[in-house]
């Protein structure tokens, strides 16, 4: 018994410099297995991609040649409404001559790297158990890789690093530091400002003898965040205003059927589990579930949770944050974009953090009632088994999961059509309703008419004209009149068409992201089970290349065509 006991007591549960060195070296060492396991996967094909940036990284290839995507607007609004800190980052890669394709998939393990050391001492600052900190860390990683966020390199997947940071020095009380933090979040992910601003403001109404300094940290944070918003503020978007409530509520696009669905009948869906409009992250590991229960642990009175500092309270302050920005965002939708974006983030940091502590105060009651006992052979294996137990909920989870590093990563082996499509001079425009559309901007740097990716619903000027594209390629791809085509071909300077096997597929179409315009979309369908479509029937004659399913077409052939018999 006096082995194991002696170990966790004295190299696991105390805090001291070598100890807390030892665990921090441990954290980093799992983190970076997780990035080497994540670089893997990412690098395992010439054309891979996560789907997230797929719409916001793509745009990025004008870094490298500024003669790309001539007269976009899917190119121009994306790259508009990316964050500065976001962009000159990516730029900074480019300048150094990384492509940003690889560039965002080295960039995720750096950022776990970098986020766990603020998780650890976060932790170290709250309750002072390396054992615990070390924890902390791992579920907090494992939850970031069961997640699509982090792998995506946009601008959400620097969300958890900033919000780590903030606390850290908030618990440090370096107020520059923190100051500093506040600004980097409105250069990359601006929502966090709102939640950080709050988070202070409460810390001058909650804090325990430290009245002076929160309403410092929340004056310096505020004007931080006054100067890093204010561009946002008084910067009009070319794109019109953002959609309102009443409008959303109209629009099919906003439903669940919709490529922007966020309105649902269910209530718990609505406001709890949905990706857009809930509070909850969509996915909850099994682990991160164990912090319901420190409520009750703190109720007992476990040993180990006495060590808890004062700094505790910094959980509860970010936690209501969240919850404020959460219903102000639904109380005024969709002015400050999706409410899920001010929860689920300081949710993953708050609930690893607690799990961690329920995990192993746990243990440390457990062995504290072995070592009490007389000494038996019995219980030191009893006790081995629970240090063991531990160590396969923790460390061995991700192993039971289907969900660990799936971060909806795209991958193509069509290496033949982007190499065609490359060859082909740089102010194309590729029309298609496949989903292949996609993956065509980032992987052959050519613009396309529009995509269900690239069909966000948020800036009305932007819709409008997305919609009215996708309504004429609908038009154009299933009318059985070829004038209909070519006017559409014409109208837009589209140079190819591009369609898969499913295309003409009645049967197969309707789970298509374009059955949110159902008027049309049922219409086409009805032209195309009478006959087929001037398209279809061209196909043969105007192919330029077929690669694995995917057919690009020639417009201009499609231009000189007369009408199918």
């Amino acid at each position: 018994m006096k082995t194991i006991v002696h170990w966790i007591n004295h190299y696991s549960l105390r805090s001291t410099p070598k100890n807390d060195r030892m665990w921090l070296t441990a954290s980093l060492a799992m983190a970076a297995l997780y990035g080497i396991l994540f670089w893997r996967l990412a690098f395992d094909a010439p054309y891979a991609i996560q789907d997230d940036a797929r719409q916001h990284v793509f745009w990025m290839w004008r870094y490298i040649d500024p003669m790309l995507f001539p007269n976009d607007i899917i190119a121009d609004y994306f790259q508009s409404v990316a964050p500065m800190g976001y962009k000159s980052l990516y730029r900074l890669g480019a300048l150094a001559g990384i492509e940003p394709l690889t560039f965002h998939k080295l960039l995720p393990p750096f950022i776990c790297l970098f986020g766990t050391v603020y998780a650890f001492d976060l932790a170290l600052a709250i309750i002072p158990v390396p054992l615990i900190a070390f924890v902390n860390t791992l579920i907090l990683n494992q939850s970031l890789w069961m997640w699509d966020e982090i792998a995506s390199a946009t601008p959400k997947a620097f969300s958890v690093l900033l919000l780590l940071a903030l606390m850290v020095y908030v618990a440090r009380r370096q107020l520059w530091r923190c100051t500093l933090v506040i600004a980097l979040q409105g250069l990359f992910y601006p929502h966090l400002v709102l939640i950080s601003v709050v988070f202070l403001a409460l810390r001058t109404l909650w804090s325990r003898g430290e009245r002076l300094s929160a309403i410092r940290f929340f004056v310096a944070g505020a004007v931080a965040a006054i100067i890093v918003l204010l561009p946002y503020a008084l910067t009009t978007s070319p794109y019109g205003p953002v959609v309102t409530l009443e409008q959303a509520k109209t629009m099919v696009e906003f439903q669940p059927i919709g490529r922007n669905s966020f309105f649902y009948d269910s209530w718990a869906r609505y406001w709890l589990f949905s990706g857009r409009s809930g509070f909850f992250p969509p996915i909850v590991p099994t682990t991160i579930c164990l912090s319901l229960l420190l409520p009750a642990l703190l109720w007992f009175r476990l040993p180990l949770l006495s060590r808890i500092t004062r700094h505790g309270v910094l959980l509860l302050q970010i936690l209501s944050a969240a919850v404020t920005m959460f219903l102000l965002s639904h109380s005024t939708l969709f002015l400050l974009h999706l409410p899920s974006r001010y929860s689920r983030h300081v949710l993953k940091i708050v609930v690893a953090l607690a799990a961690a502590m329920v995990i192993i105060a746990l243990l440390d009651s457990g062995l504290r009632r072995l070592s009490q006992a007389p000494q038996a052979l019995w219980r030191q294996l009893v006790a081995v088994a629970m240090v063991a137990g531990v160590a396969l909920v923790t460390v061995g989870y991700p192993l039971l999961l289907d969900s660990f590093l799936n971060v909806v990563y795209t991958k193509s082996d069509r290496i033949a059509l982007y190499e065609y499509i490359q060859q082909q001079p740089k102010d194309i425009r590729i029309a298609s309703l496949s989903n292949e559309a996609e993956n065509i901007p980032a992987f052959t740097r050519r613009s396309i008419l529009v995509s269900s990716g690239h069909s966000v619903a948020y800036h009305r000027k932007y819709y409008s004209e997305i919609r009215q594209r996708s309504l004429d390629l609908i038009a154009g791809q299933y009318s059985p009149d070829l004038s209909v085509l070519q006017s559409v071909i014409n109208r837009y300077g589209i140079d190819f068409w591009l369609i898969d096997q499913k295309s003409f597929n009645p049967e197969a179409m309707p789970r298509m992201w374009l059955r949110q315009f159902v008027t049309e979309w049922d219409t086409a369908m009805t032209q195309l089970q009478q006959q087929p479509s001037a398209l279809q029937q061209l196909v043969p004659g105007c192919t330029a290349i077929s690669d694995q399913g995917r057919t690009l077409l020639s417009a201009e052939c499609l231009l000189e065509a007369t009408s199918p018999s």
